[in-house]
C-alpha cells in the first residue's frame, strides 16, 4: 500500500501542515510511504512556505536511527517535485494561458462571454482569487503538461505494477478559488488517467467548508476572494458534488459554524500567513481515516461533528490521544529540558560529566550539526502550531492546556503543568522524565547517534 496526499490551494497547504505534524508523531495507520504533492499558482504563499519548512524537517528526520518498533518518524515521505506545481506559470493571465482570442471568432466570443475582462486580464501569480471557473480552465488545460503529474502518475503506475494498492487523498476548500477548482478537476483527471488500474486505486477528498472570514483593505480594484461569497459558493459546490457521486470513494465535509476572522488580510503571496485552525486538524485526521480504510470499502460520505457547540476536546477527535500526547510531551521536554543543557555545553557554561544521559547517548554526536539544529527549530514550530490551535475566537479548545504556553509557546509557564498538559493528571513530570533518562536501557544496534537519544527521550515521555 502507498499513500498519496495532494494539497490544493492555500487551505490545502494548511491541512498539509497539520498532516505533517501528525505524521511525524506517528499517527498514520501503517508504516507505508507517504507521497506529498501540492498545487498552487501562488508559489510564494506564506502558508505554503511554513508547510514546506515542516516537510523539509520531516525529510531530515528520516535519517535518524530510532528503530522500527516505535511510531516516532515511522512513515517515510517523498516530496513530488516541482513543489508546489504551478499550473499557471509566472506572470501569466487567463488570456495567456488559453489563447482563445487567437482562435475562431465564434470560440473567442464564447470565451469573452464566459469570463469578464478583469478575469481574463489579471495575472495569476497570487492564485485564482476566489474564481474557480478560472482555475478549472487552467488546470484542465495544463494537467497533462505538468512534469509533476507525469512523475506522480508514473509512480502510481509503478506501484500498481508491482502489486501494490494506492490511496490518493485530495484536500482543499470548496468556497475559494484554487481548491474549489482543483478538487473536482484533479479527481476527475486522475480517474481518467488511471482508469486501467481502477480496482487498485482509491481516491478520497476532504471538502473544506467556510471556517474563516476577512476584511479586505486597499484592494478595491483587484480581483480577490470575498467572504460574503463563501456561503453561496459552498451551496453551489455541494450541489455539484451531490450530482457527481463517483468523484471520490470517500468524501469528508469539514467546516465551522462560526467564521474565525483572519487577523491580517492578504490577496496572496508571502504576506498570507494565517494561523493554524482546528478545522485544518480535523481535515488532516480525515486523511488519516481514509488511509486506514480498506481499498475495497464502499463509497462513503462523512460529516465531522463535535459534542458541544462552543467547545472542542479530545472527545471530538477520531485519533489516538495517547500517541499525540506522548509526542507533545516529547516536544516540550526537549525544548524545556534538553535544549538549555545543549546550549550550555556548546557555550562552555556547563560540563558534560554533570549529565550522564549526554555522556551515554550524545558524547560522540555533534550537537551543532544541521540535523540537530533543525530538530530544535521544529520542536519550537510544533509548539507554536499547538498554541494557534488552542486560540479560537470566542470558543474553548482544550487539547493541550492553553495555560501551558508563554509568549514563547515552547517555554512552559509552570513546570507543574507538564504533568497535566492534556487536562488529565499523569505521573510523567519533568523531574520523572529527567530521572528516566539516567536509567539503564538497551536498544538494538540499528538505533544510533542523535536518533538514539531522541528515541530514548520519546520513550521516557510515555504515560
Amino acid at each position: 500500500m502507498s499513500y498519496y496526499f495532494v494539497s490544493i490551494g492555500g487551505t490545502g497547504a494548511k491541512v498539509m501542515e497539520s498532516l505533517t505534524h501528525l505524521c511525524i508523531a506517528g499517527l498514520l495507520p501503517e508504516r507505508e510511504r507517504l507521497y506529498i504533492t501540492a498545487i498552487d499558482p501562488d508559489v510564494g504563499n506564506g502558508n505554503l512556505e511554513r508547510t514546506s519548512t515542516a516537510l523539509n524537517n520531516f525529510a531530515v528526520f528520516q535519517n535518524f536511527s530510532v528503530g522500527n518498533d516505535t511510531p516516532l518518524f515511522k512513515n517515510k515521505i517523498s516530496i513530488v517535485r516541482p513543489f508546489p506545481w504551478n499550473p499557471s506559470g509566472h506572470d501569466k493571465t487567463l488570456d495567456d494561458m488559453l489563447e482563445f482570442h487567437h482562435q475562431s471568432r465564434g470560440v473567442a466570443k464564447l470565451y469573452e462571454a464566459l469570463y469578464t475582462r478583469r478575469e481574463r486580464a489579471t495575472t495569476l501569480n497570487e492564485g485564482f482569487r476566489g474564481h474557480p471557473s478560472i482555475g478549472a480552465a487552467v488546470l484542465a488545460k495544463n494537467f497533462d503538461d505538468g512534469s509533476q503529474w507525469t512523475t506522480l502518475t508514473a509512480q502510481i503506475e509503478k506501484s500498481v505494477g508491482e502489486g501494490d494498492s494506492v490511496k490518493i487523498f485530495l484536500a482543499g476548500s470548496v468556497f475559494g478559488g484554487t481548491g474549489a477548482a482543483g478538487l473536482p478537476t484533479v479527481a476527475r483527471l486522475l480517474r481518467n488517467n488511471l482508469a486501467d488500474y481502477a480496482d487498485k486505486i482509491s481516491i478520497g477528498g476532504v471538502l473544506i467548508l467556510p471556517y474563516f472570514s476577512f476584511t479586505p483593505t486597499d484592494v478595491a480594484d483587484e480581483l480577490f476572494a470575498r467572504s460574503e461569497n463563501f456561503l453561496p459558493n459552498t451551496k453551489a459546490a455541494l450541489k455539484y458534488y451531490a450530482e457527481r457521486e463517483n468523484l471520490f470513494d470517500a468524501t469528508y465535509f469539514v467546516g465551522d459554524s462560526v467564521l474565525t476572522p483572519v487577523s491580517e488580510f492578504s490577496v496572496g503571496s508571502a504576506n498570507q500567513r494565517n494561523e493554524a485552525h482546528i478545522v485544518e486538524l480535523y481535515a488532516a485526521l480525515a486523511a488519516i481515516d481514509f488511509f486506514a480504510r480498506p481499498i475495497t470499502a464502499p463509497k462513503v460520505f462523512k460529516y465531522i461533528c463535535r459534542h458541544e457547540r462552543d467547545k472542542f476536546s479530545w472527545n471530538d477527535l477520531p485519533t489516538s490521544r495517547e500517541t499525540f500526547v506522548q509526542f507533545a510531551r516529547f516536544m516540550f521536554a526537549y525544548v524545556h529540558l534538553i535544549k538549555p543543557v545543549l546550549n550550555d555545553l556548546v557555550s562552555g557554561d556547563a560540563r558534560a560529566y554533570k549529565y550522564p544521559w549526554f555522556v551515554d547517548m550524545l558524547g560522540g554526536v555533534n550537537v551543532t550539526a544541521p540535523d540537530v539544529v533543525n530538530f530544535t527549530f521544529y520542536a519550537e514550530a510544533f509548539a507554536a502550531w499547538l498554541k494557534q490551535l488552542e486560540t479560537l475566537n470566542g470558543r474553548e479548545v482544550f487539547l493541550i492546556d492553553p495555560a501551558l504556553f508563554e509568549a514563547n509557546p515552547a517555554k512552559l509557564t509552570d513546570k507543574k503543568l507538564f504533568a497535566t498538559l492534556d487536562g488529565t493528571k499523569s505521573k510523567v513530570t519533568l523531574h520523572e522524565v529527567w530521572y528516566r533518562l539516567t536509567e539503564p536501557f538497551k536498544f538494538d544496534s540499528t538505533v544510533t547517534g542523535f536518533g538514539k537519544f531522541l528515541r530514548r527521550l520519546y520513550d521516557c515521555c510515555a504515560a
